[in-house]
């Protein structure tokens, strides 16, 4: 019979009279991953707290390691949960070898060994297998590495559930899988996991089980056989597949982009074009050239050799070093909170861009009140606010993208558009992708894994060892399969 390691039965939790957990119930057996997906994000940063920190809830039961938890007093079940996410809970400046041994409760030595301590962590890696110099600083860890140090760490604290939290927009195509490999050798040791993402078709890949959660409360959970998509699609507040694609009519000779033969220091002799008007993912399958893409098109990198052309012209660092004023925008990750100005007001926001433009627009009275005429219909009374403070989320990224919109930039890069955003937001995200093909906007998606990527893409190029690797059209995106790549 196999040991129950969680289990949460109608467990209700407010905060400010906001319902956050709504009869929710969980169970997790021991050695397996247990998939929870985001229908949207409510109640899912107080689950974790409450898994990690034992809070208080208003009704139900928590038991972890069969032992019910009182709630409000301490570490649950005397800190055997632990929680991997995106923002690292490792200290920069000390080693793997201290990080997995000394920062964490129960270390008594007050005289720490380097020597004996980094034998101690080769020893305990290789019994997990992994390759992993215990002397290296956290700093000079690759995202893979570090994930992996602290994987070691939630084992060697004794941790029986370890929270694996939205990592996967961070870690590349072959990195992720790589990942989940380590997951099931962990399992195999009985080590527990709940594995929360915000995309079904990455939990299906690694979990035994998948349990579906909207507004706090479990609308489903799946069975291993019942990993299909339409199992999943009922949940979604609108079918991706309902956002209408604008079609793009192009001719030989309607390339805005070309990368011919260009070598930097992660980039090896790539060569690619991208038509005005397509929407394009650039898929890094092993995370290693983006940075380099970026830096060649703000002009922070020079090529060691090949042509660069933007709109038929050579793009060389000089240009790139006025990307704006030369018809190229970036929409960063995690736009909402590097993009914009909280204390400007809406309107000041959104129209930014313009008057920074190679032709800029004098941002007059009657200019302001073309712009709210436009805008007013799509963004609503959010467009009259003094500033953003208290705004959602959805109102925000639109503010984002329309901003770029209204620039009305030749081609704009969108970096991991997709990262942290739960399945609302990600259909959201892909219909002000699609404002931008209607206005002939050429779109870049810079990725390390596909998400949604593909349902509004024209075209998907992939990218392995700084090469190109492969080119697909929409109409053979059905051929693509991540998961068969060698590299």
């Amino acid at each position: 019979m196999r040991s129950e390691i969680l289990r949460m039965e109608h467990v209700t939790a407010a905060r400010d009279d906001m319902l956050l957990l709504d009869d929710f119930n969980l169970h997790i057996f021991g050695g397996e991953i247990m998939g929870l997906i985001g229908v949207n994000t409510n109640g899912q940063a107080f689950l974790i707290d409450l898994l990690e920190r034992n809070l208080q809830i208003r009704y139900g039961h928590v038991y972890i390691n069969e032992t019910l938890q009182s709630g409000g007093h301490g570490p649950a079940a005397g800190g055997r949960v632990a929680v991997i996410e995106q923002k690292g809970r490792l200290i920069e400046d000390l080693t793997v070898a201290d990080n997995v041994f000394v920062m964490h409760r129960g270390f008594k030595k007050y005289v720490i060994s380097s020597r004996v301590l980094e034998g101690q962590f080769e020893q305990l890696s290789r019994e997990f297998g992994i390759s992993l110099d215990g002397g290296k600083y956290i700093s000079q860890l690759a995202p893979y590495e570090r994930y992996e140090t602290e994987l070691l760490r939630a084992a060697m604290t004794g941790a029986k559930l370890i929270v694996i939290r939205d990592i996967g927009n961070l870690l590349s195509t072959a990195d992720l899988m790589k990942f989940h490999d380590l997951l099931r050798s962990f399992s195999e040791r009985g080590i527990s996991f709940l594995y929360v993402c915000s995309h079904h078709e990455e939990a299906f890949k690694i979990c035994d089980r998948v349990s579906i959660m909207r507004d706090g409360r479990i609308l489903r959970v799946l069975d291993k056989k019942e990993f299909k998509n339409e199992n999943v699609a009922p949940y979604y507040m609108d079918e991706f597949t309902a956002i209408s694609q604008e079609r793009i009519i192009k001719n030989s000779d309607d390339r805005v982009l070309t990368f011919k033969d260009i070598r930097t220091e992660h980039l090896d002799s790539l060569s690619f074009s991208i038509a005005k008007g397509e929407c394009t993912v650039l898929m890094d399958l092993d995370n290693t050239v983006l940075r380099d893409m970026i830096g060649l098109m703000r002009g922070d990198v020079a090529p060691y050799e090949g042509e660069i052309s933007f709109r038929h012209k050579p793009y060389g660092q000089r240009e790139a070093r006025q990307s704006f004023k030369n018809g190229i925008s970036f929409i960063w990750e995690d736009p909402v909170r590097t993009m914009l100005f909280p204390e400007m007001s809406y309107i000041a926001n959104l129209a930014f861009l313009t008057d920074k433009k190679s032709h800029p627009v004098r941002l007059s009275k009657r200019i302001m009140k073309s712009i709210i005429d436009e805008f007013e219909p799509i963004i609503g009374e959010d467009i009259y606010r003094t500033d953003l403070s208290g705004m959602r989320t959805q109102s925000l990224y639109d503010l984002v993208y329309y901003r770029t919109y209204l620039a009305g930039p030749d081609i704009v890069f969108c970096v991991q558009p997709f990262n942290n955003a739960d399945m609302y937001m990600r259909r959201h995200i892909i219909g002000l992708m699609n404002q931008f093909k209607k206005r002939n906007i050429t779109a870049v998606m810079l990725v390390t894994n596909m998400a949604d990527c593909l349902v509004i893409a024209d075209k998907l190029i992939t990218l392995a060892g700084g090469k190109f690797l492969s080119e697909y059209l929409r109409r053979d995106f059905h051929l693509f399969k991540s998961e068969s790549i060698i590299l």
